[in-house]
């Protein structure tokens, strides 16, 4: 059942304060309504009152620890010293907001008795507003004969002789300074009046601490106020949220979600290696992030914002959680590091609907080949059967080349879907460059856009073996030659080498057609992407073979790209890590 809003009364009620107090939460914004009555009456969560009743009960420990020393002891002392300095029955120091509203008194010679919290205090009305100065103070021999003899609290024992002084901090804040005697007992002096003039600085000193003391004290709980709101923030997050400071790499705060998703009870104060080692992290190629790679790690050291990134959580107990990961970090006021955080959401959910897709996508172009290779082979006879230059012979030819653009398409979707599932992993095996280039080129040339044309390819004698995976390099070949016949003219050729200091084999693959404008260079390995100038008029592709390259390339830890020649034409160009450990 939900919580039913609360009235500001009941919810004062409820944790046992005066219901100005949270009145005056409210305005500094420190509580927020959640609704309201037709009659435009706020109604507020009792959730946000508890919250904000448990800071205010930190607050006011603090305050104590703070008050007690400082200003409680030096207030309490002007009046102790007072009867010492003068003999008077009774001394006190009310003290006042700058609005008039009693806001404490010390006193000695008054009953210890008494509930001061209870009882009234003198507002500084009557005989107690007309203090004078320091330089002036009040001295009554006999208090009744005064025109304003009114403003004690009927507590207050009765009093004859009266001598006052008003003191007022550079804050507003005042106090009423004055001792008395009782009925019977002889007027105040001369002297009295020096030695309480010589207690108003004390009296001053006191008040200006106190009023230091509220001002920090309002900050202290604004401050607290404010980390309250933000931890309350992190804590109910839907993502996963953690906080590290920079200087002592300690935990500063973390979301439910954040636990949950690592599977750990974080708490505040572990540091960030211990919240390191709760997790393996992988990324979107399945290979294990090192700890200088961790994205909150680079964002501590570089003091940069990480872009979200695909990640995999691998838990202690062999679980996984696919995840979107960045890191960001917090400046301090100085212009320093104040912090670091890690921000990650699950994406469990997203991964079920791609893999359903994905899987759906795979069977229907298993399904498609055979439909295809029928048509093929049925058109390939009857072919053979007819005139050439037939009508029904170029019809025929014509279905042969679509079912071509058609196997091709299929087998493109078929490989970037395999890809991108992960069940299209990289088996590597001691291999050569040479040895991929001759197979690709004979299946290219035994194409129909091969046929007539050459494919020059170039080995120097010393170009080593290489630990990789042939089958995905091969189509990565097949790809390159396939766009140079279809969309330019005359021959192409084929250029490996080898870069001893990086032990690298680079293969670039050179047509002669008009070559890739500039600004397309960077987004022609997207999937999808089709250059928007046609090279040769050849017939659109998919979009797809470039970016099986840039994938096939990338999981082997490579680089692909494309240069435009001096003399016309393109150059698409990969290089592949050589791997000698295995090769």
């Amino acid at each position: 059942m939900p919580e039913r809003p609360i009235s500001l009364r009941r919810a004062a009620e409820i944790i046992g304060v005066h219901h100005s107090t949270l009145a005056r939460a409210v305005d500094r914004g420190d509580i927020q309504p959640v609704t309201s009555t037709p009659g435009g009456w706020n109604r507020f969560s009792r959730r946000d009152i508890e919250r904000y009743a448990r800071t205010l009960e930190a607050s006011e420990v603090v305050r104590s620890q703070i008050d007690a020393p400082s200003v409680d002891r030096a207030l309490g002392d002007i009046p102790k010293l007072a009867r010492e300095l003068t003999g008077a029955d009774y001394a006190a120091v009310t003290v006042q907001e700058t609005n008039g509203r009693p806001l404490r008194i010390y006193h000695d010679g008054l009953s210890d008795d008494i509930d001061w919290k209870s009882r009234a205090l003198p507002r500084g009305r009557g005989v107690l507003g007309k203090l004078g100065h320091a330089d002036s103070p009040l001295r009554l021999d006999d208090l009744s004969k005064h025109p304003d003899s009114y403003g004690f609290p009927d507590w207050h024992p009765p009093m004859k002789a009266l001598l006052g002084v008003q003191v007022a901090n550079s804050a507003g804040m005042k106090a009423n300074l004055y001792i008395a005697n009782s009925p019977g007992k002889p007027g105040f002096t001369q002297e009295d009046e020096h030695q309480l003039i010589l207690l108003t600085d004390f009296a001053q000193l006191a008040l200006d601490s106190a009023n230091l003391y509220e001002k920090e004290r309002e900050h202290r709980m604004i401050s607290e106020s404010a980390e309250y709101r933000f931890q309350a923030v992190i804590e109910e997050s839907t993502v996963g949220v953690i906080i590290v400071e920079a200087g002592t790499r300690l935990l500063l705060g973390s979301s439910q979600e954040a636990k949950r998703l690592l599977g750990h009870s974080l708490h505040r104060g572990m540091t960030l290696d211990e919240v390191n080692q709760i997790v393996s992290i992988y990324n979107n190629d399945g290979r294990l992030v090192i700890r200088d790679e961790l994205p909150l790690e680079k964002a501590l050291s570089c003091r940069k914002l990480t872009r979200p990134q695909d990640m995999l959580f691998e838990r202690h107990d062999g679980t996984r959680v696919p995840v979107v990961v960045t890191a960001a970090p917090i400046g301090a006021e100085d212009g320093g590091l104040d912090s670091a955080v890690l921000i990650f959401q699950d994406v469990t959910q997203i991964h079920e609907v791609d893999e359903a897709k994905k899987e759906f996508l795979s069977m229907i172009t298993h399904d498609l080949r055979s439909p295809l290779a029928t048509i093929k082979g049925m058109a390939k006879s009857l072919s053979v059967m007819s005139k050439p230059e037939s009508e029904i012979r170029l019809g025929l030819d014509a279905i042969d080349e679509e079912v071509d653009h058609m196997t091709e398409l299929v087998s493109n979707i078929l490989d970037m879907s395999r890809i991108e599932s992960g069940t299209r992993g990289v088996e590597r095996e001691i291999c050569h460059m040479a040895d991929i280039s001759h197979d690709a080129v004979r299946r290219t040339l035994g194409s129909r856009h091969g046929q007539g044309r050459t494919i020059h390819a170039t080995f120097p004698s010393e170009l080593p073996e290489m630990y990789a995976d042939p089958g995905q390099l091969g189509r990565v070949f097949d790809n390159l030659l396939s766009n140079a016949m279809k969309y330019t003219h005359g021959n192409v050729e084929i250029i490996n080498s080898y870069n001893t200091s990086s032990d690298t084999i680079r293969t670039e693959v050179i047509d002669h057609g008009k070559g890739i404008p500039t600004a397309q260079h960077k987004g022609i390995f997207d999937k999808f992407y089709r250059l928007r100038e046609d090279r040769s008029g050849g017939r659109e592709g998919s979009g797809l073979g470039l970016a099986i390259c840039k994938s096939v390339v990338g999981a082997h830890g490579g680089k692909i790209g494309v240069i435009n020649n001096s003399q016309g034409g393109a150059t698409f160009w990969f290089e592949i890590p050589r791997d000698p450990d295995q090769a």
